[in-house]
Formats: C-alpha cells, sequence, structure tokens
C-alpha cells in the first residue's frame, strides 16, 4: 500500500492509528519542504507501532507526479531488521553489520540504504556490505538531503532523526532492479592524478578545472559561465569506467581554486573521462532501466523509482517523459535523490550520480 501526505498532522494522525502487526514494516520518503516540528516527528517515529525507516530528500514521487512539499508512505507486509550508522570507523561499521544482520541471506533478500549525501566515508559502508553479503541481496537506496549542500538532519528510523548517518534496512522481499543513465563520453579518458575524496585536484597533472573548463568551452562553443556553474556543468558530468565496461556517473556541483567538487567520492589513480548527454538520450537511459525490472517472470506487487534530483534539473518540462517512462500506470512511490544507491543483479554495490533506478518489489 502506498500514501501520500501534503500535512504532517495528517501523517501522524495515519501513523499514530497503526497496529502492532508481526509482518508490517514501512518506507517513508519526505520532500525537502514538507513541513514539520522535529520533535513532533520524532515523538512519531518513537510511537510508530511498527519498523519504519527513510529520509528526506529534494523531492518525492507519487503515482506520476513529483513534489518537495509531500511525505509518501511505502507500507510492506514483512517485518524489517534496521541497523543505524553512525560511526564511520571501518572496524565499528563492521561490527555492527554482523551483530545485527545474520549471514543468512538469499536472492530474496533485500537491503535498503538511506544516508546522508554528504557523508564522505559512503564507499566504506557499501564494501563493507558487498565483501559480506556479494551481490547475492538486492540493494536499494538514495543519498538524503536538500538541494542548498548543507548537512541536515535527513535520515531516520523508529529511534528518530540522525544527522549524518546511514540506515540500513534488512527486509526479506524481492527485488528486481533496473540501473541506466544515458550520458555518453566525448572526451577522455583522464588519469585522475591527484584526488582527496570527493575533490578532483589535477587530471593528468594538469589542474582539474583548467582541463574540465577546456573541453566544455571546446565541445559547447561559448564561454564557460563561473557565475553559473550548474548551467554551465549540468550537460557535462564526468564517468568512471569500471572493470564490467559499466560508466558511472559522478556529478560536480563546484570549483575552489582549480579542484573540481563531486557530490561522490573518485579515487586517485582512477580514470575518468567527460560525458555528454542530451534529452533523447537521457530519455533512451530511462527506457532502458524500465525494461530491465520487467526481464524474467515475477509477480509485481509495486514499482519504486529512486531518481537523481539534476536530471529534473537537467531536463526540466521534459522530466514529465521520464516519468512517463517509468511510472506508465501512475502507480510508483520514490525519491528523487543525491546519488542513487542499487546494484543491478550481477553488478558491484555502487552509489551513482544523474542516474535512473527502478525497483519491482516481487510478491
Amino acid at each position: 500500500m502506498i500514501h501520500e501526505f501534503t500535512q504532517f498532522q495528517d501523517l501522524q494522525n495515519y501513523v499514530n492509528r497503526l497496529q502492532i502487526g508481526e509482518q508490517r514494516s514501512g518506507v517513508l520518503f519526505i520532500g525537502a519542504d514538507f513541513q514539520f516540528e522535529e520533535k513532533a516527528f520524532d515523538d512519531m517515529l518513537n510511537n510508530c507501532q511498527y519498523p519504519i525507516v527513510g529520509g528526506i530528500f529534494p523531492e518525492v514521487i507519487f503515482k506520476g507526479n513529483r513534489s518537495s512539499t509531500s511525505a509518501v508512505l511505502l507500507e510492506l507486509d514483512c517485518n524489517m531488521d534496521i541497523l543505524c550508522v553512525d560511526d564511520f570507523e571501518e572496524s565499528h561499521i563492521q561490527e555492527k553489520v554482523e551483530s545485527k544482520f545474520s549471514n543468512d541471506v538469499s536472492s530474496d533478500t533485500s537491503f535498503l540504504i538511506f544516508i546522508d549525501a554528504l557523508l564522505r566515508n559512503k564507499p566504506m559502508l557499501f564494501d563493507i556490505m558487498y565483501n559480506m553479503y556479494g551481490s547475492l541481496p538486492n540493494y536499494l537506496g538514495g543519498g538524503t538531503g536538500k538541494l542548498d549542500f548543507l548537512q541536515h538532519a535527513s535520515t531516520f528510523c523508529n529511534k528518530g532523526l540522525k544527522t549524518g548517518a546511514a540506515f540500513i534496512a534488512k527486509i526479506e522481499k524481492p527485488l528486481t532492479i533496473g540501473v541506466s543513465h544515458g550520458w555518453e563520453a566525448i572526451k577522455g579518458p583522464f588519469k585522475v592524478t591527484e584526488a582527496n575524496g570527493n575533490e578532483i585536484i589535477s587530471l593528468d597533472w594538469k589542474p582539474a578545472f583548467e582541463v574540465y573548463k577546456e573541453i566544455i568551452e571546446e565541445h559547447a562553443n561559448v564561454a564557460f559561465n563561473m557565475d553559473d556553474f550548474f548551467g554551465s556543468t549540468k550537460s557535462y558530468p564526468f564517468g568512471i569506467k569500471k572493470l564490467n565496461n559499466d560508466t558511472i556517473v559522478r556529478d560536480p556541483f563546484k570549483t575552489e581554486n582549480g579542484k573540481i567538487y563531486l557530490l561522490d567520492d573518485v579515487d586517485e589513480g582512477s580514470f575518468v573521462s567527460i560525458l555528454f548527454g542530451n534529452i533523447d538520450q537521457l530519455l533512451g537511459g530511462a527506457k532502458m532501466a524500465k525494461q530491465k525490472t520487467q526481464m524474467g517472470n515475477h509477480n509485481e506487487e509495486q514499482n519504486i523509482i529512486i531518481d537523481c534530483i539534476s536530471r529534473v534539473l537537467f531536463m526540466g518540462d521534459d522530466f514529465k517523459k521520464e516519468m512517463e517512462i517509468l511510472d506508465p500506470n501512475e502507480n510508483a512511490i520514490g525519491a528523487l535523490t543525491l546519488g542513487e544507491i542499487a546494484n543491478d543483479g550481477n553488478s558491484y554495490l555502487e552509489i551513482y550520480n544523474k542516474t535512473v533506478v527502478v525497483a519491482t518489489l516481487n510478491g
């Protein structure tokens, strides 16, 4: 069952009426402009009679529409085990995951992951999860936060809202997942000769922004507008080529002192290309992601969309076409995120940018 709420009081009243059930749980997606008082929200979560997990995102998706002022709830007919990770020391993460979740996973196991998009140690968490469980279970989630790129309390479970944290929820329900983006390389690869987390310092030993700016100006045939970094870069993300030949997209969001800051990390010594996309290419990526969820025989129960907010900002009104592709029956729920988390069956667990993730929850 899925529900939409435009007022906190209505959400609170609904959650307060929920009855304890042995096989019930919930996933709550909150739009960045949904109005509530934090104490009242925490009280609602504390009093909820079944496990609930979720995050605050730039926008949410409900039945073919998107909104920053709504909250949307997905109710599941299964139990849920939830782990909060707010200490990102590697050994502590491993201990927490091992003590909370058993090693008894199958292809019916799914991990839902909601993580503060501004955390810098996200890859460590994903590496630990994948090293422990591999590609057998399904992984789905998104980066939480707002478009001001300031750190807010944006992830939560029954214990309340948290700042700088990740929540991992384990359920025994299979997901069929499709991942695609539509961006194509126009220049590169370049070696990342200096990097620090999400900062690219140099490419082929040249200042990163100098290289990037020159490529954009040559391809777009216009001068780079330093007063509108997003407007100048929205068509030109970075792409990291993986061993399986997939390209992982990384979204630049600012430059300082010749460095380029990406939404997620890039490894020093890796190779990146400059990508380009237009509306038709991105819609083609959305079609591919949707088609991947329709392969095989399964009893479709619910569609979940995890799409990147920067695709909305890039596509503008044309994003309606993407929603028509992803949710033709207008029955999906989900979020527009700051980073998309998934594995599409046999691939590594990744955090993506500017990418579409579609999941079918199977009965």
